[in-house]
């Protein structure tokens, strides 16, 4: 029987009654925290566009494009939104595997609750829960890290997630939901090379696996068939893409009872979360030594080579990004901005930011190694950092950083991910007012108890 007949099980079976509370609460913070994200990607390079041609198609008003409170066909309202969560990179992510946990699911979830009329909140709720525990359970499986192979699992995995999500909406059966996630490897794509080159494909992607969660459910319903064995049939997706180095005990141990939503990271800084860690250890001895960038000769940070490979290769290049999204994929840049400004947000990755001579000039004087020891302990993982500030007048301060603020050993606290909401949401095409924001707060801390989740969606717009 292929692992995927279990993990359809799943999906179908769990109630929200079957889901335990803390896991419900990191689900919350995951939906608000993916909120936060969509509103600032309203306005994120490369979103107009998309919502521009996909309202010059028109079609169907079935599902909301987020913010715009315009109705398009569902598949493609998922596809902007999807773009929108992931665009300014602030969106959570699941650090064993290294992969965004939500920014597919919450916009396909959505999508597929407005298809069908309106749903309750609880439905809504364990529906996501559900979605991200796939997708995080595929990320623990594969041994071959994204940063390495070049299989970029973020958008792989989403589309099998966003398609369980959407078919237990639709109240796919097991035999239509197995035939979703046949029809959604037919459409599993997603590899690094635009992250290396700083595209704006890379927030794209995370919406087209959103859209591929919809299409694959809905043509399942309509009797579209498609292959059983799609995750260890002899072309199945971990003999193919990952090339048969998995562990499949990583994907069906405590199935049903362990939650891996518990276990994502919810971030901090609106950036690729290899460079978190840094980022963290540089304002924490910024803080400490009370030091200007004036003071600093040389920042030398060193990482894993996953990490290295997405946010310092090429160093001459990730010195000086020459684009947002390139930005956004390097770790000098943010060390930078960090020393400069003593914080890392969303005003610092602009066209006319990324341009500071002030802030490129301190970027010359960071350095980045791939650490033996760190690529030995955590090599699929979110790489930790070893940091080193030598200063102008010959001190050396380090700092080695393990647990990122936001991580679940560190987490962010409800209060601070709301703040960074109401953050956000001043960042968003059009700023959402106070008394708004404190509704859309409100209505998802009682999502439970709401009788039709997307009476929430009038609230952004």
């Amino acid at each position: 029987m292929d692992a995927i007949v279990p993990l359809v099980r799943n999906l179908i079976k769990i109630r929200y009654e079957d889901i335990p509370p803390q896991v419900l609460a990191a689900t919350k913070k995951s939906i608000v925290d993916t909120f936060a994200a969509m509103l600032a990607g309203t306005n994120a390079q490369g979103c107009p566009d998309v919502v521009a041609q996909i309202l010059e198609w028109g079609g169907k008003e079935e599902s909301t494009i987020f913010h715009h409170g315009k109705k398009v066909p569902a598949f493609l309202a998922a596809l902007a939104n999807g773009m929108m969560a992931r665009a300014v990179d602030f969106d959570d992510v699941f650090e064993p595997g290294t992969m965004h946990a939500s920014a597919s699911i919450v916009p396909a979830a959505m999508a597929a609750a407005e298809m069908t009329g309106g749903l309750k909140g609880k439905e809504f709720l364990a529906a996501v829960a559900l979605g991200i525990d796939m997708i995080c359970r595929m990320g623990r499986t594969h041994k071959i890290p994204s940063g390495l192979s070049g299989m970029n699992v973020t958008f792989q995995y989403a589309c099998f997630g966003c398609a369980g999500v959407v078919g237990r909406i639709l109240n796919l059966d097991e035999e239509k939901m197995i035939q979703a996630m046949g029809l959604a490897y037919s459409q599993t794509a997603g590899n690094s090379q635009n992250i290396l080159e700083g595209t704006l494909a890379t927030r794209f992607a995370q919406g087209l696996a959103a859209q591929a969660g919809v299409y694959a459910a809905v043509f399942a319903r309509r009797g579209i068939t498609a292959a059983r064995e799609v995750l260890e049939g002899k072309f199945g997706y971990y003999p193919v893409y990952q090339r048969g180095e998995y562990d499949v005990r990583n994907l069906l141990d405590g199935l049903g009872e362990r939650f891996e939503g518990v276990n994502v990271t919810l971030k901090k800084y609106p950036c690729c979360m290899h460079s978190h860690a840094a980022i963290d250890g540089l304002l924490s001895i910024l803080d400490e030594q009370d030091l200007s960038p004036e003071d600093v000769d040389r920042v030398t940070v060193k990482i894993n080579q996953q990490g290295f490979n997405f946010v310092c290769l090429p160093l001459d290049k990730t010195r000086i990004p020459r684009s947002i999204p390139e930005a956004q994929f390097s770790l000098p840049y943010a060390a930078a901005t960090a020393l400069v400004k003593r914080k890392v947000f969303l005003d610092d990755f602009t066209e006319e930011q990324i341009r500071n001579p002030h802030v490129l000039q301190v970027a010359q004087r960071v350095d980045c190694l791939v650490d033996p020891e760190l690529d030995k302990a955590y090599p699929a993982s979110v790489t930790p950092a070893i940091l080193e500030v030598r200063t102008k007048k010959g001190d050396v301060f380090s700092r080695r950083v393990v647990e990122r603020r936001g991580s679940p050993t560190n987490p962010l606290t409800m209060e601070e991910i709301e703040e960074k909401f109401r953050e956000c949401a001043r960042f968003a095409g059009n700023p959402v007012p106070e008394d708004r924001v404190r509704e859309i707060l409100l209505f998802v801390s009682k999502i439970e108890d709401q009788d039709d989740v997307t009476r929430i969606l009038p609230l952004f717009s």
